[in-house]
């Protein structure tokens, strides 16, 4: 990508020290209310949506610290996870105060020519699973990381954009701040209502969960991808304070057995078996939603018997009481940790009456219809931030700014050039290729305009993009190129009016492949922060021969169709 004047691209090695966090204490009695922060990876998930990171739930007197030898790190510096489930999230923040840190999480140090704040924005657009070798098994290499290029304006650049993305990120935290009041208000009452049968001596009226458990259904674990049947709920589906997030979804084609046995009704509880030590056990309550779902084989559906009301245990189990019990019964392995069902029902929890149950149930499906509310209202803004971020962090937000500013600048370069010596040269490759004209489609051609006629508005503005303005090869996997297909004015046009995201665009084309209408390929290219070749996934029109024939469409049509008509005799057998 070319960069704006005064920009240079560097290596997070070349402008940070990188290190990882230590071994957690195991015991209680390491732990002090009164002791310095300690941060887990658990911490950097719900503190999603700020950036600085201030609470957490535990903390370490000095004595623990010395002891260990666990080192303290500075204000500013970037938290990032490194390991386990998480390091698939994007879940990124820095310290707000000096902190002690888990060995999950690695830890970025800004030197002086990179700004904390610009560098934790930079991160948000980053996907971790490019320096990730083999995402069944999450690991980022430190090395690696510190390979990782990224664009370095002037320090001046990088303050002014950093105050346009926090004006904006005070929407976000308003949000956050209420999400949060809407999980205090849940816990308020539970401990208001159910705090009598917690009790030094134990707890009132126990029992087992595994009693009043109907049934555990593990989930699918086939392959997803763009487009199915079944919109599939993953691990990052259940957000740590315990609710769905149906924002990220894989898809996959289900057998009629498949579906009935992972079907979702109103009322069931997922629970989330296998994670980091922190997150195993987070869990949310399913509620009636158009469409049709199910869950990979990370998560279990829970029914209960009718003495014990979904509401009631999913509060418990998000309750300090509960998640310490889940801590406590994950069995780590490697990078994982599991707490399967067997695990979940031996965990005792108090059972008060079925009456008090269901008025607490009311309360929470009132909360839940508030909650729901605010999310609804909040979504158009979600769209749009992820777009304002890439343009600040391409150099397009502040690009007036820049000319107002130009001898200010100049001499932040220079004097950043100084530190880091001369940049090299910027090589920008893009690939092109002939593209026919826009014309209508022939009546000979029936095939091609009974699939034309199935496109969405969305669908069909995407495939014109690529033919017509775009007119080559997209990579999809590269970030900078995908960005410029989605967003850049002279090609993008007729995609404004939808309100798109990245994810929806490389659906669509997904789609369109999938009929026939364009080509995807994989292209080889060495990943020179890690040294192995990856695969990078494009898609291109399809061409037209010098005589004017189309055997290119003509192939992709016939392979299109002849998928369909394999895809409806599988169905059908499967229903047989």
């Amino acid at each position: 990508m070319r960069w704006p004047q005064g920009w240079r691209e560097v290596t997070l090695g070349q402008v940070c020290t990188l290190g990882s966090g230590d071994g957690a204490p195991q015991g209680d009695e390491w732990f002090d209310e009164d002791g310095e922060p300690f941060v887990r990876t658990s911490d950097v998930s719900a503190n999603s949506g700020s950036v600085y990171l201030t609470d957490t739930r535990d903390r370490v007197p000095l004595a623990t610290a010395e002891k260990l030898r666990l080192r303290r790190w500075p204000r500013g510096s970037l938290l990032f996870p490194k390991s386990g489930a998480s390091a698939l999230l994007n879940h990124r923040c820095l310290l707000g105060k000096d902190a002690y840190v888990v060995s999950h999480l690695a830890i970025i140090t800004p030197g002086e020519l990179i700004n904390p704040e610009f560098l934790y924005w930079w991160s948000k657009a980053f996907d971790a699973a490019r320096v990730i070798p083999d995402p069944s098994y999450p690991a980022i290499r430190l090395e690696d990381l510190a390979r990782v290029k990224l664009p370095l304006p002037p320090l001046p650049e990088q303050q002014r954009i950093v105050e346009v993305l926090r004006e904006s990120n005070g929407l976000t935290q308003a949000k956050q701040r209420a999400l949060r009041e809407f999980d205090q208000l849940i816990q308020a009452r539970y401990r208001a209502q159910f705090g009598r049968y917690f009790s030094p001596q134990g707890l009132l009226n126990p029992a087992r969960i595994g009693e009043h458990l109907e049934s555990a259904q593990y989930g699918v674990s086939e392959a997803m991808g763009e487009s199915g049947s079944h919109a599939v709920l993953r691990m990052n589906s259940l957000t740590t304070s315990g609710w769905l997030d149906l924002s990220d979804l894989k898809y996959i084609d289900l057998s009629t057995q498949d579906a009935a046995a992972t079907e979702l009704r109103d009322g069931d509880l997922l629970f989330n078996r296998t994670n980091s030590r922190e997150l195993v056990g987070k869990c949310a309550i399913w509620r009636d939603t158009p469409g049709a779902y199910s869950f990979a084989s990370y998560l279990v559906r829970l029914r209960f018997k009718a003495t014990l009301l979904p509401e009631f245990l999913w509060a418990t189990l998000n309750s300090p009481y509960g998640k310490y019990r889940l801590f406590n019964a994950a069995k780590q392995a490697v990078s994982m940790a599991n707490v399967s069902p067997t695990d979940l029902a031996r965990i005792s929890i108090p059972l008060p009456p079925l009456e008090e149950q269901q008025a607490f149930a009311v309360f929470v499906r009132e909360v839940e219809q508030q909650r729901q509310r605010l999310l609804a209202s909040w979504a158009r803004w979600q769209t749009l931030q992820p777009a304002l971020i890439t343009e600040a962090l391409s150099g397009r937000l502040t690009a007036a700014w820049r000319e107002q500013h130009a001898a200010e600048l100049a001499q932040a370069a220079r004097e950043r050039d100084e530190q880091l010596g001369a940049p090299l040269p910027q090589v920008t490759v893009r690939i092109t290729e002939h593209a026919p004209a826009e014309r209508r489609t022939s009546p000979a051609r029936p095939r091609r305009q009974a699939l034309i006629d199935q496109l969405s508005s969305f669908q069909h503005a995407v495939w014109n993009t690529l033919r017509f303005e775009w007119r080559g090869a997209v990579l999809a996997d590269d970030p900078a190129a995908f960005d410029e297909f989605c967003t850049s004015p002279q090609t993008a046009w007729r995609l404004e009016g939808f309100q798109a995201g990245r994810e929806e665009v490389r659906r669509a084309l997904e789609q369109l492949a999938a009929m026939g209408l364009i080509r995807k390929m994989s292209l080889p290219r060495a990943n020179p922060n890690t040294g192995r070749t990856e695969y990078l996934t494009a898609f291109r029109p399809l061409r037209e021969a010098d005589d004017g024939g189309r055997a290119e469409e003509d192939t992709a049509l016939a392979d299109a169709e002849r998928l369909a008509r394999e895809l409806d005799r599988l169905q059908a057998a499967r229903g047989q």
